[in-house]
């Protein structure tokens, strides 16, 4: 057809559009070429030599010449065959190069089962590694390129995938390689760069060879071994994607998850946002500063709360959907205001978002809030002081921490629902222990509306509940129902499609784990949505 732009491989006609190499059009087209350094979005160094094919040469009769497809730029009708005997043989070389002094510990490599080098080599089975030379196991020769990450020397191919992204993505040449006294290329970091930048640990996952790994993760069993969770990154509202690897109900580490609507990295921070998961945390129920284990204590002292008492809700913006949700319930049944307070951060214009509430998008689509989050705590504490709040609930927020004044806080009465201890629960009349995003499951709604799902990775046998369970129960007193309305979250998912235009027709088993967009023209005008 004309305007086509046709390329020919291995005899088959085939359009391409915009893509940059034949490895592109190769790969789009599900043609199988061998390929060790190359990576989407990054230009390829090629240096492996295993995506070796051949192109035909017009000036020579039957002339057919060794290329890297990489490296090789698409032109109208050339021809080109990925099978030949020269192209087994140059691969077979590459292959044997990589593979002289690989060691050969698969079973305990985080690539295995996901390895091209692993699978060109059970294809192929050419070269060997040194340790199967030698009839015993190679020890990894590891050293350190930081105080978080360190590179085995012995998995270290030089195959540039690391400075491309370091160059391309990060913008700087963090790492370079320098010569041993033998001659051989060796990777190192430029001095001072530790913690420049906020993505240098996404090397664990850029190189393919294992070869960059992660110290914290040193000890563990590799990921293949492991439980995995799809999780969502709460250090801001971008909505990073994340899987939980778990191991004897413990978080091992967390790594990226991709997704085209997001990205395929995380930021570092996200990496560790499990380590203070188990630490100071609120495990029983409080009383007046007295632990108790009897719920319905609790529970009949809040009955005694009731209406007469004036009630407003100080609500963490990064609670999950279907607590926004309860949260909103609770409130319109005490006659009760709620108040967000404004989370920022200096964000990276990249997976780091300015605001660090995760799902303050949820408080606007459940009506959590209906204006833009409080700065401080000011306005509370002012309508405490003309006495037209009498008590406080508290929603995973260190108001004390924060600033809120002590004064005010000791003339109120003062419910606390947190996961970890702080300056709050310590002063609160009554504290109940909830869980934090590894330990259930829900929703969050990105800075984008991308309505995402988190599920729980791992259980911990305490006294804390899901928050929307707490605040569902709470609900049934004030409301005097003996049966709870919501006994999961697909409960409260068939009540927010019927309730709220954005999830009409969108069924619970439906969202997929990419997440899908919601519809939001009605919260243009908000300023923090952009």
């Amino acid at each position: 057809m004309d305007g086509e732009q046709l390329i020919f491989i291995d005899e088959i006609a085939i359009n391409y559009t915009d893509e940059l190499t034949v490895l592109e059009i190769c790969n789009k087209n599900n043609i199988s070429v061998p390929q060790m350094c190359s990576l989407e979005h990054l230009t390829p160094p090629g240096h492996c030599g295993l995506c070796t094919v051949e192109m035909y040469d017009d000036s020579i009769p039957e002339q057919w010449v060794p290329v890297l497809a990489c490296m090789l730029a698409p032109q109208v009708g050339i021809k080109i065959r990925t099978q030949s005997k020269v192209i087994a043989m140059i691969r077979e070389m590459a292959g044997k190069l990589i593979l002289r002094s690989h060691p050969c510990d698969c079973d305990f490599c985080e690539k295995f089962g996901h390895c091209e080098l692993q699978k060109i080599y059970n294809k192929t089975k050419f070269g060997f590694t040194r340790a199967i030379a030698d009839g015993k196991e190679k020890k990894a020769v590891i050293s350190c390129l930081s105080l978080r990450f360190c590179l085995d020397r012995e998995k270290c191919t030089n195959c540039g995938a690391c400075t491309t992204y370091c160059r391309e993505e990060l913008g700087e040449d963090f790492l370079h390689s320098v010569l041993n006294f033998d001659g051989q290329p060796r990777l190192e970091l430029y001095p001072g760069v530790a913690y420049r930048e906020g993505y240098l640990l996404n090397l664990i996952e850029i190189c393919p060879y294992n070869a960059i790994i992660d110290r914290m993760s040193l000890g563990h069993h590799p990921s293949w071994k492991l439980q995995k969770f799809n999780g969502i990154s709460t250090e801001s509202s971008t909505g990073n994607n994340i899987t939980i690897f778990v191991h004897g109900g413990e978080i091992a580490y967390i790594k990226p998850r991709k997704n085209p609507h997001i990205g395929d990295v995380i930021p570092d921070i996200a990496r560790d946002l499990h380590h203070h998961n188990n630490f100071n945390r609120v495990d029983t129920l409080s009383l007046h500063g007295q632990k108790t284990e009897e719920r319905e204590t609790i529970l009949f002292f809040l009955s005694k709360i009731g209406f007469k008492y004036r009630c407003a809700i100080v609500c963490n913006g990064s609670i999950s959907l279907e607590s926004m949700l309860l949260t909103r319930q609770l409130a319109d049944v005490l006659g009760a205001q709620i108040f967000v307070k404004n989370h920022c951060q200096e964000g990276d214009n990249w997976l780091i978002s300015s605001d660090k509430n995760t799902n303050i998008r949820s408080a606007l689509v459940t009506q959590v809030i209906k204006k833009d989050a409080i700065e401080d705590f000011s306005v509370i504490e002012e309508l405490i002081f003309n006495h037209q709040i009498q008590t406080l609930i508290i929603i995973n927020e260190d108001i004390l921490g924060l600033g809120f004044s002590k004064e005010s806080f000791a003339t109120i009465n003062s419910i606390t629902f947190s996961s970890h201890k702080n300056e709050t629960t310590q002063n609160s009349h009554i504290v109940l222990p909830i869980c934090t995003v590894f330990e259930e499951d829900g929703h969050f709604i990105n800075k984008n509306f991308l309505l995402q799902r988190f599920h729980r990775a791992i259980i911990r046998e305490t006294k804390a509940r899901a928050l929307w369970e707490w605040l569902a129960m709470i609900k049934n007193i004030y409301t005097g129902k003996t049966q709870i309305e919501f006994k999961s979250i697909e409960n409260i998912w068939n009540f927010m499609e019927k309730s709220f235009p954005e999830f009409k027709n969108l069924k619970f088993s439906e969202v997929p784990p990419t997440g899908v967009f919601l519809e939001s023209n009605y919260f243009k005008n908000f300023p923090f949505v952009a």
